[in-house]
This record gives C-alpha cells, structure tokens and sequence, in this order.
C-alpha cells in the first residue's frame, strides 16, 4: 500500500468510526484525543483533520521511527516523571548506548527486534509495527463499546448510566460475564417498566437466573460484577 493509499484508508476507516458515533447520538467530542494521542503518537490536530475530511500528509499519521521514539521518550516516563537515559534504554534492550542515540537522530534504521524490545520497554508494544490505521481502530474501539452499550441502556429506559472505562478491558472471561448480565441487566430493566399486570420484577425469572449466576461467580469477580451494576443502576454514591 503506498503513502497515499494509506491515509485514504485510515481516512475512511475514521469516517466508520465518526458515522456510527453519530447513528449512537455523539459526536466525536466524546473520545479524549489526548489518550487517543498518547496511545497512537498520531497529533490530535491530524486525528480532527482526518475526521473532518482535510488532507494530512502521509508523515503525519505514520512518523519516521526517530520521531515515533522521541514521542515515547517524551511521554512515557519514570516514576519520578524524568525520561529514561539513553543508557538505560539501551541497557534494557540489550544495545549500545549509541545505537539509541543514532536511532533517535535518524542515522540508524532498526531491525524488527530492536523495534519489538522498545516498544516493550516503554510498554506500548506494537507501537512500531501496528500501523496508524490499526492502531488509530483499536484506540477508539473501547469508545465505541461504550456508546453502544450506552445507546443500549438508553434504549431500555435506564437513565443515568455511569459506565467507567472500557468494557474490553480485564480478563476475556470477565469481560464475557460482563458482557452477557449486563445484557440480563437491560432486559430486567425493560421488564419492571411493564404493566403491572404482566408480572413484577420479583417474579421474573431472569432476574433469579441472574441471581443465581453471579452467586457462582468467585468474590473477586462477583465484587467486580457488583461494582459494575451498582454504576449501571445508578447507586454508586457519589464518593465511590
């Protein structure tokens, strides 16, 4: 694929992303380009131009290496908020001091492992490999799960959902519990906004079919799933 090609690719990909965000009723004010920014290297300001439909040039949604790497330098610190020494990222990837440095000045082209063992030192694996398009998708992708299951609550009459974070994230297994009583959950809620006559949410076996489910999960996951309902069902006091 040629540079062009590419930010056409990632330019239509975005379009997807902004389209189905305003299918769910937002904009794209709800994503937080800094994150957005910090997980992709990729300039908030290119990002709003993409979205927008503006041309950007093929550099600015897939940096030279140096710059990619300087952009980790720069934002992913240590502790006490000062960046790595060359000396210690190369220390910790196994290669000259040098070797670092020509790589940040662009005198030095990196190999496939070099690349890998950076972008693990500086805990962003893939960063280097990924591609913008990819990287850009799998950065917004917790946004969108969160509009959708938004749109979903909304859809069945719960009002003031507080949902933190993605619900991707976690182990795979949680996120499948997750997953499916948080779907029990809209439908338990479509259920007691029912006629009167039609039964009361006591007597719904979903509900006992839920009860029954979480009460198997171990504490540490049945905390977890609680934690999520209190936020969904809006009884998570305010200093929790």
């Amino acid at each position: 694929m040629d540079n062009t090609t590419q930010v056409e690719d990632v330019a239509a990909a975005l379009a997807e992303v902004k389209a189905e965000l305003e299918e769910l009723g937002h904009t794209i004010e709800v994503i937080d380009f800094g994150q957005l920014t910090y997980k992709t290297g990729i300039a908030e300001a290119t990002v709003r131009a993409l979205f927008a439909g503006q041309p950007v040039s093929p550099e600015e949604i897939d940096p030279p290496f140096k710059d990619q790497l300087r952009f980790l330098r720069e934002t992913r610190l240590k502790e006490d908020g000062r960046k790595h020494t060359f000396l210690e990222v190369a220390n910790a990837v196994g290669v000259a001091k040098s070797t670092i440095t020509n790589l940040l000045n662009g005198t030095r082209r990196p190999g496939f492992e070099i690349s890998k063992d950076l972008a693990e030192f500086y805990k962003a694996p893939g960063f280097f490999t990924i591609g913008p398009k990819k990287a850009l998708l799998d950065a917004l992708e917790p946004v969108l799960v969160q509009a959708r299951f938004l749109a979903e609550f909304k859809g069945g009459g719960v009002e003031h959902v507080a949902l933190r974070g993605s619900l991707a994230d976690g182990s795979d297994q949680l996120d499948q519990e997750l997953r499916a009583a948080i779907q029990q959950v809209v439908e338990m809620a479509r259920a007691s906004q029912a006629p009167a006559e039609t039964g009361g949410a006591d007597d719904d076996p979903e509900l006992r079919e839920l009860t029954d489910k979480v009460r198997l999960l171990s504490p540490t996951h049945r905390r977890s799933v609680m934690g999520i309902f209190r936020s969904v069902v809006g009884l998570t006091k305010r200093d929790e």
